[in-house]
């Protein structure tokens, strides 16, 4: 790892899929490669990227902003000390504001992170306390 640059994790839900990768993963190859490009320039600016590409949502919430010809993509993430940034999702950007349910949504996977990590814990009971705390 180059100095000063940051590691990319993605949010796992306790049945082991990525929201945010699944997102990227749905689109098409030119679009899902832009949002790529644009998650790696985060990996290496992190909170140096220029705020037309960043925004921050709430304390801890803040979107990437990838825009391809006249689609707009938003990837929601945090960041955590040791240079640690968490995708907790993303989704297509059809209004001018974010929806709030984007950003309850970010802010519970984030939630999730802080108490478990992305270790998905042993029992298919926890996994179901799991689910039901986070309204999955």
């Amino acid at each position: 790892m180059a100095n000063g640059e940051f590691t990319i994790e993605y949010v796992e839900l306790p049945n082991g899929r990525t929201p945010a990768r699944e997102f990227v993963d749905s689109l098409d190859d030119k679009a899902a490669a832009r949002i790529d490009a644009f998650i790696e320039r985060l990996r290496v600016y992190g909170n140096r990227m220029q705020g037309k590409f960043v925004k921050k949502l709430t304390n801890d919430i803040f979107e990437l902003r990838v825009k391809q010809f006249d689609r707009i993509f938003r990837v929601l993430f945090f960041y955590q000390p040791g240079m640690l940034i968490v995708i907790t999702s993303g989704f297509q950007k059809k209004t001018q504001e974010t929806p709030p349910a984007e950003i309850t949504r970010a802010e519970q996977l984030r939630k999730r992170w802080m108490k478990y990590g992305n270790r998905c814990t042993g029992s298919q009971k926890e996994r179901e306390a799991i689910r039901k705390e986070l309204g999955l």
